[in-house]
């Protein structure tokens, strides 16, 4: 980034501008760097100018700062990626979990470790159907249409409304798909903190699918 003041180059999370004190809100990108860079340096900027959500902020930064240094090691060393790519956003409705969970696709095809540039949004009661064969089937095509991108399940607190055999059926399918595509899939799941407490405690290793808790307060 620059300072629209003096030009002065900044780093993503600088807060003002250390030779003129520019507040952030009048840095810009310098889009004279690579495009991946710039875009990148864009979906942070556009994180830190968000309301709150410091813990979040300095999550996803450090997030980025690992998936960097995970290249790295991948391409020098031959070593397997081993980033996070399973995430859970806990949170009340309200709070930027959508917002932060497109940054976050975002934010990953421009670090070039997801093929696909793209994030397929899925209400969880839109998994459950009417038997549980049938969401188990809703369970893998909503997965299988977001390979090579983002699958973001929002509000999967809202499960516990539905019937236990059908909830049951649709977390179990998650979890197997979930571990069967640790490397081609980045997936998302929000919800609010008591339901999501009470979802994991029904069904212990669903939480343990997943990577890295983000917890969004404001």
């Amino acid at each position: 980034m620059k300072c629209t003041k003096c030009g002065n180059i900044l780093a993503d999370t600088d807060r003002f501008c250390s030779q003129c004190g520019t507040a952030s809100h009048a840095v810009e990108i310098d889009f004279s760097i690579n495009r991946e860079e710039g875009e990148l340096l864009r979906c942070l900027a556009m994180l830190d100018r968000m309301e709150g959500l410091d813990a979040v902020k300095r999550e996803v930064h450090e997030i980025v700062d690992f998936v960097k240094m995970d290249c790295v090691r991948t391409q020098m060393l031959g070593y397997p990626s081993r980033f996070p790519r399973k995430y859970l956003f806990v949170g009340n409705p309200c709070t930027g979990r959508t917002t932060v969970a497109r940054l976050l696709a975002d934010i990953f095809y421009e670090l070039g470790v997801m093929p696909e540039h793209k994030m397929i949004a899925v209400w969880s009661k839109a998994l459950v159907s009417s038997s549980e064969e049938k969401c188990r089937s809703k369970v893998r095509n909503a997965v299988n249409s977001a390979l090579g991108g983002v699958l973001f399940i929002d509000d999967i607190h809202l499960l516990h409304s539905c019937n236990d055999a059908l909830i049951d059926a649709t977390i179990d399918e998650l979890i197997t798909l979930l571990q069967q595509h640790q490397d081609d899939l980045l997936c998302i799941v929000a919800g609010t903190p008591i339901e999501i407490e009470q979802l994991c405690k029904a069904h212990p290793q669903f939480k343990q699918r997943f990577d890295r808790e983000l917890v969004f307060e404001r």
